[in-house]
């Protein structure tokens, strides 16, 4: 997609009304000051911005920026290791070679050999078969130095055609240095990038080494054959990604994000799966004050004569185009006040190839207003290329609108920001990979954030808007380990009393969800527009199956200063009352008599003694399993006060009644009676018990006790058991005002007693 982002300042008052004859208009005030922005014109040879093909047929390095005051980086904060390579090339004499993107054919395809020989050539060797000289740039960067190769790529090269715009420098500044090249005293064979990777920007640094055949760059390239930024810049991304092939195929919003760090919301205008929303108008004033990239684009026409057609609305078909202005007018007319709403559209060929209809350059509909007030009212034309259009014209004319939203960070003045909130998740396979809302037994264990809506829009709708955009992580760097996408959405529930925190289980099975991305869907992100009543609200987000492992970025754009929190407990004990042990006096005598046999002389038990006193009592028991010694060692540990090893009769009866308690909440959780507790039964077992853990704690239980399927045996789930009250109860002796400060002989006293038991 061509997008365009206006940097100036722009108002949205109350509308005024002003008069022309023979018609009356009042308008919103929302033009750009009349001010040029550098436009050249060009023909129409210029990229496809994704829409048909282009011209020609067609390791992670997680370093943060570093602190200079260039454009680009200023605001960013981080460190680099650039500079230092490149001085030290400098200072050996020599060109820099890449240890983490090698210049070999698994660098290109992860799946496959390469169909032609691939030679890695430096700019000069190639600028040489020309005769010419390398440079980084020639006349600064524009949307033609963007020509897409070999590589099915397309939305990697309109996303750069985007960016390299005139309207965009800032935003393009920030993800391709502008203080490098191939100068004398400078080039090293080094080169460095900037994107934004779920919710941080890295800087990816390269060597220059290119992939060639016949000494051509086989891949993205400029008109210019000796300029080079832009073919440098798709090796980076593809060293981010994991190879070039992980770039074969995307979508331009994904590419979008990468390079400017905002959320790319895509509405889909005519034809049977048109999704715009009625309030299309305002969301697309909101965007205009907020300075996003707004484009749109007409589809190709199905077995034309070429990828972009002129179409008789003077329209071109398979092309590309950005929004620069939108107004709402009311024209005066014999039938009263008539609504009109139009949006500015630019060609980014910058020629007259441009809306021969109604409210186009040239049409009568100009008439009616007199030239001074539409320049009162910034009806302006400002260059050759844009042209104005009534909204439901545009509408029946375009087949795409992105609207590329951007965070409060970028390094463009913006009037009016998002407010945003950013979270790094994941599912782990049997403890929070609950899977969609129709998986009873495990959808509650989902990560829960908890969005609070209480500053309403600016409109006076009484409603709240935000978008959510949810992205799984890194799977495009994974398709080469053959990793695809997971299906993956998010739902919405509101709250409507105080809830117990994390939302419980048996919240999901009283209420249903209110809100929705919509169908699971395996594409990188999911982005939806909310707009929803105040109050308090729980979003989930899941994918389609339950214990799907996977890493996700769940970020929030508000309009205003809404909230949003990751829902997690705070570890304590609470108190709970644990199933009643029915008296037997008889049994418990004989119990008795039987404790005093196996003890002897000391009338006290060892680990060993006691695991043959609790297994030959239990053993009876329906799904009895014998406990080992290991836990048993943890159950004298619990109650051993005086660190003989060993346990009396008070102290064994008191664990005999703790133990069976214990047991009836293990069979009461395990709900398929197959004397295993899943990891996700685990957790309401441990609740029950009376030990409130958080997500992190929880996780290392699972880790710790669940073998490879995922379940806890008896004898896992009470050395547990065991060791949560013996840490509770060690930490109660030893803390004050809920701290706890240990010297480090109390420190390894700690570590012996929690830890140096199995598990």
């Amino acid at each position: 997609m061509a997008f365009y982002n206006p940097h100036s300042p722009r108002e949205r008052p109350v509308p005024h009304k002003q008069v022309s004859s023979p018609m009356q208009n009042v308008e919103h005030q929302y033009a750009l000051p009349n001010s040029q922005h550098g436009h050249s014109p060009h023909g129409p040879g210029g990229a496809r911005n994704g829409f048909g093909s282009a011209n020609a047929p067609m390791p992670l390095m997680s370093r943060g920026f570093r602190e200079t005051d260039t454009p680009h980086s200023r605001h960013h904060r981080g460190t680099s290791d650039f500079d230092t390579r490149r001085s030290e090339c400098l200072r050996r004499g020599v060109l820099y070679e890449d240890p983490d993107f090698l210049p070999q054919d698994t660098s290109v395809y992860y799946s496959r050999n390469p169909p032609y020989r691939i030679e890695w050539k430096r700019p000069g060797e190639i600028a040489g078969y020309h005769h010419m000289k390398p440079n980084f740039f020639l006349d600064n960067a524009s949307r033609f130095d963007v020509k897409q190769g070999e590589l099915g790529d397309c939305w990697v090269v309109s996303s750069i055609a985007c960016l390299s715009s005139p309207d965009h420098r800032e935003l393009f500044r920030r993800v391709v240095p502008a203080d490098q090249g191939f100068h004398e005293g400078w080039y090293a064979g080094i080169f460095r990038f900037n994107f934004w990777y779920f919710g941080k920007w890295v800087e990816v640094i390269v060597d220059d080494k290119l992939p060639t055949s016949r000494g051509q760059l086989l891949f993205v390239h400029s008109n210019n054959k000796n300029e080079f930024w832009s073919a440098l810049l798709e090796k980076a991304y593809a060293k981010l990604n994991g190879s070039y092939e992980a770039l074969k195929a995307g979508n331009v919003g994904d590419a979008l994000t990468d390079f400017t760090g905002g959320i790319c919301e895509s509405y889909i205008l005519r034809g049977g799966k048109t999704n715009v929303p009625p309030n299309i108008v305002n969301i697309l004033f909101k965007a205009l004050d907020r300075q996003s990239l707004i484009g749109c684009g007409i589809n190709p026409i199905k077995g034309g004569p070429g990828t972009e057609s002129i179409l008789p609305t003077g329209l071109c078909a398979g092309h590309a185009y950005s929004i620069t202005d939108l107004r709402e007018i009311l024209l005066m007319s014999e039938d009263g006040e008539m609504p009109i709403t139009l949006v500015r559209v630019r060609n980014p060929w910058g020629s007259r190839v441009e809306w021969n209809g109604a409210w186009g350059d040239t049409s009568r509909e100009w008439n009616s207003i007199p030239e001074q007030d539409r320049e009162k009212m910034g009806l302006v034309f400002r260059d050759d290329g844009e042209f104005w259009m009534e909204f439901g014209d545009f509408k029946h004319n375009f087949d795409s609108l992105d609207i590329c939203n951007l965070t409060p960070d970028s390094p463009i003045e913006m009037p009016k920001q998002w407010h945003t909130a950013e979270y790094q998740g994941s599912w782990q396979h049997g403890f929070n990979a609950g899977g969609r809302p129709s998986q009873q037994d495990t959808h509650w264990t989902n990560p829960q954030y908890r969005v609070t809506l209480s500053d309403m829009d600016e409109d006076g709708d009484n409603v709240c808007s935000f978008i959510i955009q949810m992205m799984q992580k890194d799977r495009r760097k994974m398709k080469q380990k053959g990793k695809k996408n997971l299906y993956i959405g998010f739902v919405i529930y509101q709250l409507h009393k105080e809830e117990e925190m994390p939302i419980p289980k048996e919240f999901f099975e009283t209420n249903r969800q209110v809100e929705s991305s919509g169908h699971f869907i395996d594409s990188r992100q999911i982005i939806t527009r909310m707009t929803m009543s105040p109050g308090e609200y729980v979003v989930v987000p899941c994918t389609y199956d339950p214990n799907e492992l996977g890493s996700f970025f769940l970020r929030f754009f508000f309009e205003n200063k809404n909230a949003v929190a990751n829902i997690d407990a705070t570890s304590e004990r609470v108190p709970v009352t644990l199933p009643p042990t029915p008296p037997d006096n008889e049994k418990e005598e004989k119990f008795k008599r039987f404790f005093y046999s196996v003890s002897g002389e000391n009338m006290e038990i060892d680990p060993f003694e006691l695991r043959s006193i609790v297994n030959d009592a239990l053993r009876k028991e329906p799904l009895h399993r014998d406990l080992s010694v290991d836990a048993c060692k943890s159950f004298v540990l619990l109650l051993d006060t005086d660190n003989s090893g060993q346990l009396g009769y008070p102290e064994f009866q008191y664990l005999w009644n703790l133990l069976r308690s214990w047991k009836k909440l293990f069979y009461q959780f395990d709900a398929d009676q197959s004397g295993k507790l899943s990891s996700f039964e685990l957790r309401r077992a441990v609740g029950a018990a009376g030990y409130k853990l958080n997500n992190s704690t929880m996780k290392s239980l699972v880790y710790r006790y669940a073998d490879e399927r995922s379940l806890i045996s008896l004898d896992n789930y009470m050395i547990c058991l065991a060791k949560l009250m013996k840490l509770f109860n060690d930490f109660k002796k030893n803390s004050s005002n809920n701290q706890m400060s240990l010297s480090i002989n109390q420190v390894l006293w700690f570590l012996h007693k929690h830890y140096s038991i199995q598990g």
